[in-house]
């Protein structure tokens, strides 16, 4: 996005405008600091409930956003957006055609914003979780952020490279996070699951997100060939387990043409003491399938932007570190002109 862009902040999960203020606020600050002018919608004012507004009222709210300003940027995740999505006209979405920024519970709507809109919607950084981090975003995550979405950048294909440093560690938000996050639960390097590769959209993101919305209207059914991505927080082997034997049975790893695997943040092991996520994977995907893990997505800190949509190119050597390169038809100087 250009430094200069109209942002609209959409809180349509948790209310954490309003229960983490200070965070919020360092995070409006951070995006202002950019040269950003930021428009909150309602929803970051309301706790209503188990959530913030209405849903027909954060559909529409979040509609308005996009045809008034250049962006719109959730300001958190949370649990309550399944709700909104029947609700959302499409139709006003694909015309406004504006970037959509958000991940974790945002995840539904930005697979249906590719899939009914016909737009790259960006899984990445919100306004309380990564740009109110203290001491301010990550450098990696505001320089993917940046990258990505075409702010001054020209490239026709961009590689996702490691981060190097990343953390899960948990910090009380508006208590204990007086300083940026450290450590983390354990080395988990970029790697190579199962070896070869794929080319095409990139869909995907919260694996328990998307789980919500399989077997229902609103399931955003992947093309066939796409480069499935997917992450998680908390989980250990067994629920990783069940969790991607639904997308089995419900046709996701049939249709897809490779698997990123985000860090799994806090990750433990199953009662028995089993803790190896990668044989989990294998016995779940299909032979040929390639699988790369270790990419820095989803949950823990700091958090490259993919955008959903988008064409991916994935490279798992057997033998090598797995290469993700997301791909442009054409490069992008400025603007919020989305990769193709």
């Amino acid at each position: 996005m250009p430094t200069n862009a109209r942002v609209g902040v959409w809180a349509p999960s948790s209310p954490g405008p309003v229960v983490f203020p200070r965070r919020f606020t360092r995070g409006l600050d951070a995006l202002r600091a950019r040269g950003y002018r930021v428009e909150q919608g309602a929803s970051c004012a309301a706790s209503t409930g188990p959530g913030t507004l209405s849903p027909r009222e954060l559909a529409e709210e979040l509609v308005v956003l996009l045809e008034t300003c250049d962006a719109v940027v959730a300001a958190v995740g949370g649990w309550t957006l399944t709700p909104v999505l029947p609700h959302i006209d499409w139709d006003r979405v694909g015309r406004a055609g504006k970037p959509l920024v958000g991940y974790s519970d945002v995840t539904s709507v930005l697979n249906l914003t590719a899939a009914r809109a016909g737009l790259v919607a960006f899984h990445g950084p919100m306004v309380i979780s990564e740009w109110g981090e203290a001491g301010g975003p990550w450098p990696y995550t505001v320089e993917e952020f940046d990258t990505v979405t075409g702010a001054g950048c020209d490239w026709r294909e961009h590689p996702i490279r490691p981060a190097g440093s990343w953390s899960d560690e948990r910090l009380f938000w508006d208590r204990e996070d007086v300083r940026r996050r450290t450590g983390n639960s354990g080395d988990q390097p970029v790697r190579t699951v199962a070896p070869g590769s794929a080319r095409g959209p990139l869909w995907g993101g919260s694996l328990v997100v998307l789980s919500l919305l399989a077997g229902t209207p609103l399931w955003p059914e992947p093309a066939d060939g796409s480069v499935v991505f997917l992450e998680a927080e908390g989980i250990a082997p067994d629920e990783l387990w069940a969790r991607l034997e639904q997308f089995r049975l419900a046709g996701v790893l049939r249709r897809a043409g490779g698997v990123v695997l985000g860090k799994i943040g806090n990750p433990s092991c199953t009662a028995s003491g089993y803790a190896d996520f990668d044989a989990v994977v294998r016995s779940c995907v299909p032979d040929g399938l390639p699988v790369a893990a270790g990419f820095d997505l989803g949950h823990a800190d700091p958090m490259c932007t993919l955008p959903v949509g988008a064409t991916a190119r994935l490279e798992c050597p057997a033998d090598g570190s797995p290469e993700l390169v997301l791909l442009r038809d054409a490069p992008v100087a400025s603007g919020t002109e989305a990769a193709a």
